[in-house]
């Protein structure tokens, strides 16, 4: 196969018109000049230049090469610029799988700051079951998911971290009889209905973790499978609920009460899974700067 930079040897010796003013133009001496015409000359088979009195003049085969040779010269400075464009940020993909949750509630405030330092950046945000399994594992950056929910398989080079934890608040409707209370026990809530996620979610399984350490296993719920909808229906009066503290503070427009928790502290855990840092590209790098900066 002919080097790439012997053939732009050629195009700049046709071009200029001897071998050292072609090594003036490529920054090269006079016998690398040569030597690359020389290889390029043996691959062909057949001479490509002849020297005279007026520099080097090519032959009809050398002639025959140069629009290839200039078309690939014009690929190679299209393939630098999206190089460079790529290495600037200036152009690129990035593609996100998360639950709906933490691209609901988690992820905005990341994603703004990137927006604001890498605007020319596409995103590519998919949520929710349908997403997560059947994402080509190919074309995702990043995983961010809670608790026990796992990613699909992935190749060894991907790894799992912690991010973000959460506090999990109780709520209830407006005029819940809880609401007398300016505290309350987890033991308190037996009783009442609960809505909450479907299991398997970091919610969910905080919440089942607390009541059993108190012997408590809730007979009357509400099985939902977004927070959206814990919000609605406890506001709605259909029964009491647990919302992310993160939640709480960005849904101001639920009319729901949010009560604290005596002695209890319910926390809900997040992760992340992305390549090794040698795998990822450019574009992932610098996006998980910033979701890593305030860890």
């Amino acid at each position: 196969m002919a080097d790439a930079e012997q053939l732009l040897t050629l195009l700049a010796v046709s071009e200029s018109g001897s071998i050292s003013a072609a090594g003036e133009r490529l920054f090269r001496g006079q016998s690398s000049i040569s030597e690359r015409l020389k290889k390029l000359t043996e691959y062909v088979g057949e001479p490509l230049y002849r020297r005279d009195i007026n520099g080097v003049n090519l032959t009809h085969t050398g002639e025959m090469l140069i629009p290839d040779i200039q078309r690939l010269k014009r690929a190679i400075r299209d393939i630098d610029s999206i190089i460079e464009r790529r290495q600037r940020l200036h152009e690129g993909d990035l593609h996100i799988v998360a639950t709906s949750l933490l691209a609901n509630y988690y992820l905005p405030p990341y994603l703004d700051k990137f927006r604001e330092l890498y605007h020319d950046i596409n995103i590519y945000i998919r949520s929710g079951e349908r997403y997560w399994n059947d994402s080509p594992i190919g074309k995702v950056d990043v995983f961010f998911y809670e608790g026990e929910v796992s990613p699909p398989d992935l190749p060894d080079y991907f790894e799992t971290s912690p991010w973000q934890k959460n506090e999990i608040m109780v709520v209830t409707p407006l005029d819940h009889p809880l609401t007398k209370f300016k505290e309350i026990t987890i033991d308190m809530l037996a009783d009442f209905r609960i809505i909450w996620r479907e299991p398997g979610s970091s919610i969910r399984n905080a919440i089942e973790k607390e009541f059993s350490r108190y012997g408590i296993m809730p007979q009357k719920f509400i099985e939902v499978s977004d927070l959206e909808s814990v919000g609605i229906m406890v506001q709605t009066g259909l029964g009491i609920g647990f919302l992310n503290e993160i939640v709480l503070n960005t849904r101001k427009d639920w009319k729901i009460s949010q009560i604290p928790l005596v002695n209890h502290k319910i926390i809900a855990s997040n992760f992340m899974t992305a390549p090794h840092i040698r795998e990822r590209s450019l574009v992932l790098n610098k996006f998980l700067e910033i979701v890593k900066s305030d860890l």
